[in-house]
């Protein structure tokens, strides 16, 4: 007796599945008579419908490792700085040296903006999560926004790095969401400057008819090549030890997927990375 599935290549490039049942009816080599009957079943559509069902299965318990997952990260992350905005909040009340006031209400705006981040982070997550994520698009100067940005990450600027700028020669109008360009290149800034003791941090970039480019080059310790395409996963990082949840980018890529753009990273391990964010808007030079 036979019972087997097979899969069959037809000539026109199709792959069908038949279930195949072979017995023998009558068995008489004597009489140089040997009867089998064979009985086949076509099973393309069960074993489409199996297969459907592996992958929702597969689906399921990668969904569920993710909770965790992110339950365990955010269970971290978020009292980490809870303990800290906490701990230096009773120092504070009891502390009688102004410098050590004005250390102690640093730490605690620090770890409060950390805190503040990481909620924004988990509320982006889940309206990309459940499909709310919106864009409100309007005309606005792109060196003006990328400007505030550079002043705004000026005065976290590590010792001996410098920001620097690096703009077309007429500035640009451009149609496209304000808020989320800003988060997209805040990411990219606080990920260079994080990365990088020495050199500089250029935030830059270059327009068309068609699209906008919007990067942020440093000169920092790089990301190995393996890594180039994980780095967007969410929770994934370079440094372990870093700060941040490894939120950020998966994040900004959702976002400029949703522009119907795309992300482009180049590094090399020692010299640096640059991140850039490829746009289609309108623009309009002025």
């Amino acid at each position: 007796k036979l019972s087997h599935k097979i899969r069959v290549f037809r000539e026109n490039g199709e792959c069908t599945w038949t279930h195949v049942n072979l017995f023998v009816r009558k068995y008489a080599p004597q009489d140089k008579v040997i009867e089998l009957i064979s009985i086949n079943y076509d099973i393309t559509d069960l074993k489409q419908i199996e297969e459907m069902l592996v992958n929702e299965r597969d689906r399921a318990e990668a969904s569920d490792r993710l909770k965790s997952a992110f339950l365990a990260n955010m269970s971290h992350e978020i009292r980490t700085p809870l303990n800290a905005i906490v701990g230096f909040s009773s120092l504070l009340a009891s502390a009688e040296n102004v410098v050590e006031k004005e250390l102690y209400n640093s730490l605690i705006s620090h770890n409060n903006e950390l805190l503040l981040n990481l909620i924004n982070d988990i509320i982006d997550l889940s309206k990309i999560e459940a499909g709310y994520l919106e864009l409100h698009q309007n005309w606005f100067n792109l060196t003006e926004l990328l400007d505030e940005c550079v002043a705004e990450y000026a005065r976290l600027l590590p010792s001996g790095v410098e920001l620097l700028t690096s703009y077309p020669e007429h500035d640009a109008l451009v149609e496209l969401d304000k808020l989320r360009i800003k988060q997209i290149l805040n990411n990219f800034l606080s990920n260079a400057l994080k990365n990088t003791i020495r050199g500089y941090v250029e935030v830059f970039y270059e327009i068309d008819k068609h699209c906008v480019r919007i990067g942020v080059k440093d000169t920092g310790c790089g990301i190995p090549q393996n890594m180039l395409e994980k780095i967007f996963e969410r929770f994934e990082k370079v440094d372990s030890f870093a700060q941040g949840v490894g939120l950020g980018l998966s994040i900004c890529k959702s976002i400029v997927d949703k522009m119907n753009g795309r992300i482009q990273v180049y590094s090399q391990l020692g010299l640096g990375t640059t991140f850039i964010a490829e746009l289609p808007c309108h623009s309009i030079l002025v």
